[in-house]
């Protein structure tokens, strides 16, 4: 089906112009294999009814209710922000019928798009605020006491376009108490918890987790640690140890979560790189994810809360240098090229982590996600290098840290590759700091990484504070 787009206004999100005029494009398919497009500039959206001297045009009606709101409101433009369409409700009817057609309508970071450009189309949008990072912090800490640090001394400073710390974090983080952050994700504002992190801990059924972060699109993004009591250090703040990340490593293929076949010969073009990473394969350690998640371990009635839009970065952009420069997918991130990752970049050489992932192909989720590369047999994954370098640590033993909340005094893995041929992928140290090790290191252990659901339901309990004591936990139906 072919969709037209009403693009978004370029006004400050929030303000409601009466007058406004929208910018309509509609497709005039030509017996041709590209089509050509109509600008029409002055077209005032108003409710249920349009100037129909402009011929092909689609008359719409937008509602919109963001979270908190039990109504939907009637707006003028193509609204701003993170909505997604009520697909229940949402509909079009053709000029002289009243069958709906509900498969029209999509909405997304560029604007509203509508599926049929027949004149006297009436259709009705309905769109539904998404939660936000700021909404889950209100919802877990109700009292107000956890509020986002701006102080820059203790909060790297991170771009918004890029999400990276706009300068090399130097050294690690030992703050006492509980220390959130603010950062930037593919979804938008992303608060993070840096340093000790007294009070971010989650019970589900009989298993603890720490919360890492809350993600821009609401979700909560947890790290496993004890089944049937919390664990601050030690196995127990993993669901096993002594496990390879791949059982082969002479193949810039094994630093991928997943990856698809060794190549021995290019082509001059980046088809062998794509091939070298095409997700078709699990990991030796998705393996074991696999088999945890689908066990006994892990209650069935914890899924339904399981966010599958919050994916995993296992970043495998390809640099000849490692002091990054020029993307080469031609010469490097296949068969036995000496390549370095984009986490090598990031950490080891430029110091400053992201919490984006620069390609999508990287972006492990399921397929019932609306992002990603739909390729995950299963919605977990692990830590990224990335967010253990937020969190208070960095590569190196100058980054020691037995005090923030993702030390444990044991090696684990981490799903951010180092290089390859000789595959290497991040791992943190026994000593909290972030090191590398070749994939088929056996004295590695396993903390998987999940996403709850913004309005995932918690106990009403007011003693809990996020504390080891008194933790956040999940109401299970």
């Amino acid at each position: 089906m072919k969709l037209e787009t009403l693009k978004k206004n370029n006004l400050k999100k929030g303000f409601l112009i009466v007058s406004i005029f929208l910018v309509i494009v509609l497709a005039i398919v030509l017996n041709i294999t590209k089509a050509k497009y109509k600008v029409t500039t002055n077209a005032k959206l108003v409710q249920d009814t349009i100037d129909y001297k402009l011929p092909d045009l689609t008359v719409l009606g937008i509602y919109v209710k963001d979270k908190g709101e039990t109504d939907y409101r009637y707006v003028e433009e193509v609204p701003e922000g993170s909505y997604t369409v009520n697909e229940s409700m949402s509909y079009c009817l053709k000029k002289g019928s009243n069958d709906k057609i509900t498969d029209a309508i999509k909405y997304d970071e560029n604007g509203l798009y509508i599926g049929i450009d027949e004149r006297g189309t009436r259709c009705k949008v309905y769109l539904d605020g998404k939660a936000t990072a700021k909404d889950t912090l209100a919802d877990l800490y109700k009292d107000g006491s956890l509020t986002v640090t701006e102080d820059a001394s203790k909060c790297p400073e991170v771009d918004q376009s890029t999400g990276q710390a706009k300068s090399g974090i130097t050294s690690p983080s030992t703050e006492p108490g509980t220390l959130l952050c603010k950062g930037y994700d593919d979804d938008g504002e992303t608060y993070y918890f840096r340093g000790t992190a007294e009070k971010n801990w989650v019970l589900i059924d009989k298993t603890y987790w720490r919360i890492v972060r809350i993600n821009g699109n609401g979700s909560i993004r947890l790290i496993y640690s004890g089944k049937g009591s919390a664990a601050v250090s030690g196995t127990g703040t993993m669901i096993a140890t002594g496990i390879t990340f791949n059982d082969s490593y002479n193949d810039n293929a094994y630093v991928g979560y997943m990856y698809g076949k060794p190549q021995t010969k290019g082509t001059g073009d980046d088809e062998a790189y794509k091939a070298t990473h095409a997700n078709s394969t699990n990991s030796n350690i998705l393996k074991q994810i696999v088999t945890w998640y689908n066990g006994a371990e892990f209650p069935t009635t914890v899924k339904q809360y399981i966010d599958e839009d919050a994916g995993f970065c296992g970043d495998r952009t390809p640099y000849a240098s490692g002091s990054g420069g020029n993307i080469n997918k031609k010469e490097y991130g296949w068969g036995s090229s000496y390549t370095y990752y984009g986490g090598y970049v990031r950490i080891y050489t430029d110091k400053r982590p992201s919490f984006k992932c620069p390609q999508t192909e990287d972006l492990y989720t399921s397929a019932n996600s609306s992002k990603g590369n739909h390729s995950l047999p299963v919605p977990v994954g692990l830590i990224t290098a990335d967010e253990v370098m937020f969190a208070g640590s960095g590569y190196g033993s100058s980054y020691s840290n037995s005090t923030y909340y993702l030390y444990t005094g044991q090696y684990y893995w981490t799903m951010s590759p180092y290089c390859a041929a000789d595959a290497q992928v991040f791992s943190v140290d026994s000593t909290g700091y972030l090191n590398r090790w070749r994939v088929t290191g056996t004295n590695i252990g396993v903390r998987p990484v999940i996403n709850l659901k913004a309005g995932t339901p918690f106990k009403s309990d007011t003693s809990a504070d996020g504390s080891k004591g008194n933790p956040f936990v999940v109401s299970l139906q």
